[in-house]
C-alpha cells in the first residue's frame, strides 16, 4: 500500500461532500457556524468572524459557551438538537456576549448525524437599526460590499458581450427589433453603473440628481415589463400633468424595475388572467418627519399593484430587512436596495397587502423648481 491508508469511495465521497460544504459556507454572506458535540467551534466562516469580532484561529480553538453568554437561547438550540438528526429555527434570537456589539438573528440549528456536529446560521436582523448598519448590526452590510465586488468581477464581463452582441445584431434588425437591441444596449450600460455602484453597497453612494420627468422612467420600465417579464398584462396608469422630480434617473429606475419585477413575479401565479398596473398620482397634504425635526412634502405617488396572492403575514414587519425573501431561490436584497435609493432620494416607499391585491407605493418630493400646475 505504500504507506497510504486504503480509503473507501464512500469515505471519499463523504470527504468530498464535506469539502464542499464547507466552501459554500465560506462565501456566504450569512455568518456559520459547525461545532462539535461539546459546542467546540470546528469552522466559523469570514461573516461569523465579523459578526463575533474573532480570527478564525481564535474562535476554532473555542467553545460556544465562552463566546456567548450561557443562558443564551442559542446554546439551549444546540443542546436540543445535540445528538438528533434535526433542524430547529428561531426567529429574533438576541445575542449577547464577550467581545462583540449584542445583536439579534434568526437562527437555524441543524444535527448531522454522520459524525455528531452541528451546524449554525444565523441571519441578523435590523431591528431598531438603520440600514446603514452604522447603530449595530455587525455583518449585513459590510457582508453586502464584499458580494457587491464579486458581482462587478463576476458579472461585468459578459456583460460587456451581450452589449456588443447587441450592437452587432442591431444593424440586420428591422425597425421593432431593432427597438429592442437599443434597449438592451441601454440595459446593460445601466446595469454596468449600477454594478460599480453595487461594490460600495455598504457605504453611502453620490447621487447623479437631475431634474427628471418621471413618466419617461416609468414607459421604460413598463416597456421592459412588456416584453421581459412573461405572460402578464401590464397596464399603465399615469397623471400626465404631474410635475418634475428631481433625482438620479438610473438608481431610480432600478427601483421601479425591481418593484415592477416582483409584481409580474406575483401576478404570474394568475395565468392568464395576471395583471400589473403602473400607476402615478398627485396627493396633497401628504407630508413626513425629516431627519432633523421638520415637515417635508411627498406629493409624487408611483404605485405598482398586483392581482397575486399577496405577501405572507408572517414576513410583513421583516420585508425590507437585508435576506428577506419570500421567492424561491430569491437573494433578499431588492427590497431593501429599493428602500436604501428611495430614503436617498428624500423620499418613502411602503406597502399593503392581501390576497388578490398587493400595492408597493413610492412617494417622492417634487423638484424644488416645480409646482404642480
Amino acid at each position: 500500500m505504500n504507506g497510504v491508508a486504503d480509503i473507501s469511495p464512500a469515505a471519499a465521497r463523504a470527504a468530498e461532500r464535506a469539502a464542499s460544504a464547507l466552501a459554500m459556507l465560506d462565501v456566504l454572506p450569512l455568518p456559520a457556524l459547525i461545532v462539535r458535540p461539546d459546542t467546540t467551534i470546528h469552522f466559523a466562516n469570514p461573516a461569523a468572524q465579523d459578526a463575533f469580532m474573532r480570527s478564525q484561529k481564535v474562535l476554532e480553538r473555542s467553545r460556544l459557551d465562552a463566546i456567548v453568554k450561557r443562558d443564551s437561547v442559542l446554546l439551549d438550540l444546540v443542546a436540543r438538537v445535540s445528538g438528533e438528526a434535526q433542524t430547529l429555527n428561531a426567529r429574533d434570537v438576541p445575542l449577547e456576549g464577550f467581545g462583540f456589539p449584542p445583536f439579534h438573528a434568526d437562527v437555524v440549528v441543524a444535527a448531522h448525524d454522520e459524525d455528531g456536529s452541528i451546524s449554525i446560521m444565523l441571519r441578523p436582523r435590523l431591528k431598531g437599526r438603520d440600514l446603514e448598519g452604522q447603530v449595530g448590526d455587525p455583518t449585513g452590510f459590510r457582508s453586502m460590499a464584499a458580494m457587491g465586488r464579486t458581482l462587478a468581477h463576476e458579472v461585468k464581463n459578459p456583460l460587456a458581450g451581450i452589449r456588443g452582441a447587441a450592437q452587432l445584431l442591431h444593424h440586420d434588425l428591422d425597425d421593432n427589433g431593432a427597438a429592442l437591441a437599443e434597449l438592451i444596449i441601454a440595459e446593460t450600460d445601466r446595469i454596468s453603473r449600477l454594478i460599480d455602484r453595487m461594490e460600495s453597497f455598504g457605504m453611502d453612494v453620490p447621487l447623479d440628481f437631475s431634474h427628471l420627468n418621471i413618466h419617461e422612467l416609468l414607459e421604460r420600465v413598463a416597456v421592459m415589463a412588456d416584453t421581459g417579464f412573461g405572460a402578464v398584462s401590464v397596464r399603465r396608469d399615469f397623471d400626465p400633468s404631474l410635475p418634475e422630480i428631481s433625482g438620479d434617473s438610473d438608481q431610480l429606475v432600478q427601483v421601479f424595475l425591481n418593484l415592477a419585477k416582483n409584481a409580474a413575479e406575483a401576478a404570474l401565479a394568475r395565468g392568464e388572467e395576471g395583471e400589473v398596473v403602473i400607476s402615478s398620482a398627485f396627493r396633497h397634504g401628504l407630508r413626513v418627519r425629516g431627519p432633523g425635526g421638520g415637515q417635508r412634502d411627498l406629493p409624487i405617488e408611483v404605485a405598482f399593484c398586483d392581482n397575486g396572492t399577496g405577501v405572507p403575514g408572517e414576513v410583513m414587519a421583516s420585508l425590507f430587512e437585508p435576506f428577506v425573501t419570500t421567492k424561491a431561490g430569491g437573494n433578499g436584497l431588492g427590497l431593501p436596495l429599493v428602500q436604501k435609493i428611495v430614503t436617498a432620494h428624500g423620499g418613502l416607499v411602503d406597502f399593503e397587502s392581501s390576497p388578490g391585491r398587493t400595492v408597493f407605493r413610492v412617494r417622492l418630493p417634487a423638484s424644488p423648481a416645480h409646482g404642480h400646475g
